[in-house]
């Protein structure tokens, strides 16, 4: 990254002298690599010593003058949108504003939700954290709550999270350890159900290109409603339960042991199903991927080959159908791609060949 020509950009914005041209340039290069951009802003202006300021240029020191002559300390926190738990106490002295100026920077690099990414007529403004497919992250929340997000998943949540209710909106699969907080509920939001907590451990799976929508309770309760019936009776799930929902609409169907009943609407169908207690996390299918293990119980090769495509980031090509059809039990832990393809030979005779990132599956 292009540190003067990054600050040199930044400070144009700021003082509103930037063009089209030089926005867009800032924008892409923000993106390109948002985490290294703010710690190069915040080694520049957050620190008031001669040394952070040793690499502007002239017209770069003018440009930032020009900041702190224009604008008044309250007026530059206004500018930078910083919830109210992260503004300083300012007074009017240059120390003072200098610090006010870097706020500038903290808000508009690190709430990436700002207008330098979305257009100034959108009501909210929103953070957005990825896990790119082949890789997993863990992010702690502003209110303390831990999520893990699994490969190719999307969690993103507005800078007003904690002012009357903590919602995030999940496309993917996560893993959420909610701190516990009564007068500010918790909801996961999808692209069909809403879960609601007060402080709970749970996993939801919620892919886009997935037939369905699954949430895991591990301890605590949730409810869940679907989005387009914000009337209907919430749905409560309590410990080691599951509920699937089936896309695009939805009915219940409980099952606990031998009993079931049934509530159905046509081409409608949520099912809970109880788990099996006394389970280590690690070692249950839906949340032993949060430990590094991808767990299989007579999943078909083709159901299989998608978990595989997200957990190593190759894309699985089954050309025979009788092959696809195959079941497979068993656990994936420390196991490249081919450790894992040779295992499962061991199981089922088939034939693959490995071309950079797509592997193509025979009979």
């Amino acid at each position: 990254m292009n540190r003067n020509k990054l600050i040199e950009l930044y400070t144009k914005k700021l003082t509103g002298e930037a063009t089209l041209a030089e926005l867009e340039e800032l924008s892409a290069l923000l993106k390109s690599d948002e985490e290294q951009a703010f710690l190069v802003l915040m080694d520049t202006w957050w620190q008031n010593t001669p040394s952070a300021q040793s690499d502007l240029s002239k017209e770069e020191d003018q440009h930032f003058n020009k900041i702190i002559s224009t604008a008044t300390a309250d007026e530059i926190i206004e500018q930078a949108n910083i919830p109210n738990t992260l503004r300083f106490k300012i007074f009017s002295s240059p120390k003072t504003l200098f610090i006010a100026a870097a706020a500038i920077l903290i808000g508009l690099v690190f709430f990436v939700g700002n207008d330098l990414f979305n257009p100034p007529s959108a009501k909210y403004h929103y953070n957005e954290i990825v896990a790119k497919r082949g890789t997993k992250s863990k992010l702690i929340l502003p209110d303390g709550t831990q999520v893990w997000l699994n490969s190719e998943s999307k969690l993103s949540y507005n800078t007003k999270f904690n002012d009357s209710i903590r919602e995030v909106t999940l496309d993917g699969e996560a893993y959420f350890d909610v701190v516990k907080d009564k007068k500010h509920p918790f909801v996961v939001k999808t692209s069909a159900i809403s879960i609601r907590v007060l402080g709970t451990a749970f996993n939801v799976k919620s892919y886009q290109q997935d037939p369905t929508i699954e949430t895991t309770l591990v301890r605590g309760m949730i409810e869940v409603q679907k989005n387009n019936e914000p009337s209907a009776s919430k749905i409560i799930l309590r410990p080691n339960e599951k509920l699937v929902y089936n896309k695009p609409e939805a009915s219940i169907i409980k099952h606990v042991g031998q009993n079931s009943a049934q509530i159905s609407n046509e081409n409608q169908l949520i099912s809970i199903s109880s788990l099996p207690k006394n389970i280590a996390d690690s070692a249950r299918k839906e949340t032993s991927w949060v430990y590094g293990r991808l767990i299989f119980d007579g999943d078909s090769f083709t159901s299989l080959a998608e978990k595989m495509e997200r957990w190593y980031n190759v894309r699985i090509v089954i050309k025979n159908n009788n092959v696809a059809n195959y079941r497979f039990a068993g656990v994936f832990e420390n196991e490249n791609v081919e450790e894992a393809l040779k295992a499962l030979q061991l199981i089922a005779m088939f034939k693959y060949t490995i071309n950079e990132n797509e592997i193509i599956i025979e009979k």
